[in-house]
């Protein structure tokens, strides 16, 4: 107890720091109004990342503002920022990439502290910040989130150091065409360790959290879109997060297999629900099955659900312009 007692002062410390020396850092991505609607779509097994994202634009009758890609932090492709078609995916849309301290090909954490001490700076963080500032246009770029249930990439200081460290390397290579995104479950049991992983105002553009409706699949109570997102949301608005805009990185729900109904009900909830927390600037639907043993299902499939998110999404509060 002592010694996560330590760390999380130490962490705090950090923060303090963090507020009184870096310049305020300004999201450019915020629309004025409303909220912008995106989208975690899989690459598909044949085929390109856009020709999914095409194809699922076609499904719901509308374009996708924001779309959501997952990298890590190796030398490969999957490390690339940007990899693939995504240049040209964000030709018309806004690019939210996620940035993970791993090494996919060897399932291996990255220690936030060798990220932190500059261990990555020439063959990972350098060359990143080339490719962003090269690409030109404004993304959205968060690192290593959901960072509350890692165990082996190090403490709270250590993340606050590694996220401070590739935003100020940023910063000294001229890359301006950044949104920061610091990103955490949403789970109210992690509520507790969220200050002490967050690297100060100065240096987040965006609050993002991942609420999901798991229901059945996790033996949970069933709960609406606003039940499910508005504790964390109102958490967020009474403990100094308030000026902050907040995207919803990832959300949706499962079925209820007793209900065939509810999942359609819950998706067609969501722009009077959106009416009642206005710092949610842009949420993104994660249309896959959970990774893990009990691999809940949140794709827009069921009995009307396509037709329920579409029908959300010609709501005038999720059409906004894009910058």
């Amino acid at each position: 107890m002592l010694r996560r007692l330590g760390a999380v002062t130490a962490a705090l410390a950090v923060l303090g720091t963090a507020v009184a020396c870096s310049q305020p850092s300004e999201a450019r991505l915020v629309p004025a109004g409303g909220a912008y609607w995106g989208m975690y779509v899989p690459p598909p097994e044949q085929g390109t990342l856009l020709s999914a994202i095409t194809g699922m634009e076609s499904s719901i009758g509308r374009k996708l503002d924001i779309v959501f890609t997952y990298h890590d932090m190796s030398t490969t492709d999957n490390g690339a920022l940007l990899k693939a078609d995504e240049p040209q995916i964000g030709r018309d849309r806004i690019l939210l990439l996620s940035w993970e301290a791993k090494l996919w090909h060897e399932n291996r954490e990255i220690r936030w502290r060798d990220i932190a001490d500059g261990k990555l700076d020439a063959t990972v963080i350098d060359p990143q910040a080339a490719r962003i500032k090269a690409y030109g246009k404004q993304v959205m770029l968060g690192f290593d989130g959901e960072m509350e249930r890692k165990t082996a990439s190090g403490t709270p200081a250590d993340y606050v150091a590694a996220y401070q460290h590739i935003y100020d390397r940023f910063k000294e290579l001229g890359v301006t065409n950044v949104d920061w995104v610091w990103a955490v479950t949403g789970y109210s049991e992690y509520r507790p360790r969220w200050k002490s992983y967050y690297p100060g105002h100065d240096y987040v553009d965006w609050i993002s959290y991942d609420p999901y409706n798991f229901g059945p699949c996790r033996d949970a109570p069933w709960q609406s879109f606003e039940q499910t997102l508005k504790p964390t949301y109102d958490w967020f608005q009474e403990n100094g997060f308030e000026d902050k805009p907040i995207v919803i990185g990832e959300y949706g729900t499962e079925a209820d297999p007793d209900r065939p109904e509810a999942k359609a009900e819950w998706y067609r909830g969501i722009p009077a629900a959106l009416a009642k927390m206005p710092n949610i600037k842009a949420l993104l639907q994660w249309n896959a099955v959970l990774e893990d043993q009990r691999g809940c299902d949140f794709r827009l499939e069921g009995t009307g659900v396509l037709e329920a998110f579409a029908e959300a999404g010609k709501a005038p509060h999720v059409n906004q312009p894009l910058p």
